[in-house]
């Protein structure tokens, strides 16, 4: 039924006035400050955490094609200079090796170009902030860079109290930072971030508690205070958020890509150069053997220089270390040789924190796993847990009572190892499937 052309007209108002409403409702609902600051904290807080995301990215994915390099070689876990020109881009150095040069240099701007990023905004529209430890910074590399590192950056919480400790083994591989708007410092200071300023973390860092964010120590418990932080009267004093990349969190990227490589390298071994395919970790020509590793006690493995001629195959041995002068030596190029010189894995002493793990079946002598004898891992991502052929273990930290200071401490496999790994020392491993605070071995396996 057509209605009448007055009632037709009437619908029409209401129908205006009825969208009115909603945009105007919608409208108060935008602008409302608790609205627009909860809007302001998901924006920055989404920013926070894709650039986390992408550092640890970064630390895991380096590149390690063999170069040139004798001395200051990619390494997995490497992390890139700050931004200090607000170019986006990392600058090539912040610092020599030990870290006595260049402390400034280690807090800028997050060089999101270098990371492959957009340009991230705060939720109050400005770029964020980053902080990078002396140990994981990639130019001047500090060495040895592997699980037992520790890293340099100090946090507070918003009471002041100390969360991260550098001076002792809590400290932070980086921190990224939202500055938030400007504000008057503790210090007097009234930010001001026109294009004078824009380099000056003074102008968009702030101080609380005598903790001020424009600058740290490496390694010290003057470090960084994450906010907000407000003044008796409820005004904010410090407005920095602040998220964290702990030790932990680049080194399992750390092991991960580590195992990785030397699974590759000793498949390489097994396999023969270019007989490898590396996505299903298997030989596309008749495998050889594994070696026998090196005894765990020998002291010839260790060290960050070139591994001494001791450190060789331990015969009959099926636990220890990966030697570096196998009865068939490593190819020229292979990471597990004992040469130092353009080798991250020897560079780094990786040797001493990778247990390594070979069956009776598949020794030096053997040819194409054709002894007898299989390793077992509990809980393998790859049934049947009785088939394997080699194990690999990143040890990770010090956990307990560990110690790994001198020599004789660093040949004994209770310092490195847990749980039924350590106990009884047989060929039977088990990999973890969930956290446990007193275990932290990470293991692989082949097949």
């Amino acid at each position: 039924m057509k209605l009448p052309a007055r009632q037709r007209g009437m619908m029409l108002i209401m129908l205006v006035f009825i969208v009115g409403l909603a945009a105007t409702g919608y409208l108060l609902h935008a602008l409302n400050p608790v609205s627009m600051r909860v809007e302001r904290d998901k924006k920055t807080a989404a920013a926070l955490a894709e650039a986390k995301a992408a550092l640890i990215g970064y630390a895991a994915g380096v590149d390690l094609t063999p170069g040139t390099c004798t001395t200051n070689c990619p390494r997995p876990g490497d992390l890139p200079c700050p931004d200090t020109d607000n170019d986006g881009f990392a600058e090539g150095s912040c610092g020599n090796a030990a870290g006595t040069t260049g402390q400034s240099s280690r807090l800028g701007r997050l060089p999101w170009k270098t990371l492959g990023l957009p340009d991230l905004r705060d939720g109050s529209g400005e770029r964020l902030w980053y902080a990078v430890s002396n140990h994981y910074k990639n130019n001047t590399r500090y060495r040895p860079l592997n699980s037992d590192t520790v890293a340099t950056i100090t946090l507070r919480n918003s009471a002041g109290n100390i969360i991260n400790d550098a001076s002792s083994t809590t400290g932070l591989s980086a921190i990224v930072i939202a500055p938030g708007e400007p504000l008057v410092r503790q210090d007097a200071l009234v930010q001001d971030r026109n294009s004078l300023n824009e380099d000056l973390a003074s102008h968009y860092l702030d101080i609380a508690f005598g903790e001020d964010n424009q600058n740290f120590i490496d390694g010290t418990i003057n470090g960084f205070i994450a906010g907000s932080v407000k003044a008796a009267d409820g005004s904010v004093i410090l407005n920095d958020r602040i998220v964290a990349i702990s030790n932990d969190e680049v080194l399992k990227v750390m092991e991960t890509r580590v195992l990785a490589e030397v699974e590759n390298s000793l498949l390489d071994y097994y396999c023969g150069m270019g007989n490898v395919n590396y996505s299903t970790k298997s030989c596309t020509a008749l495998g050889t053997s594994f070696p026998y590793p090196a005894t765990f006690d020998n002291a010839g493995c260790l060290g960050q220089n070139s591994a001494s001629s001791a450190c060789s195959e331990g015969i009959a041995t099926q636990r220890g270390r990966i030697p570096a002068f196998p009865t068939t030596p490593w190819s020229s190029t292979s990471i597990l040789r004992a040469s130092r010189n353009n080798n991250w894995f020897q560079m780094n002493a990786w040797r001493e924190v990778v247990y390594y793990a070979v069956a009776p079946a598949c020794v030096t002598g053997t040819t194409s796993c054709n002894g007898i004898g299989l390793l077992t891992v509990k809980n393998p991502k790859l049934l049947p847990e009785n088939d394997k052929r080699l194990v690999l273990i990143a040890t990770g930290r010090t956990l307990g009572a560990q110690l790994r200071i001198n020599n004789s401490e660093k040949t004994n496999e209770v310092n490195y190892l847990e749980g039924g790994n350590y106990t009884p020392l047989d060929n039977v491993y088990e990999r973890l499937v969930l956290p446990i605070n007193n275990q932290n071995d990470r293991v692989v396996n082949l097949p």
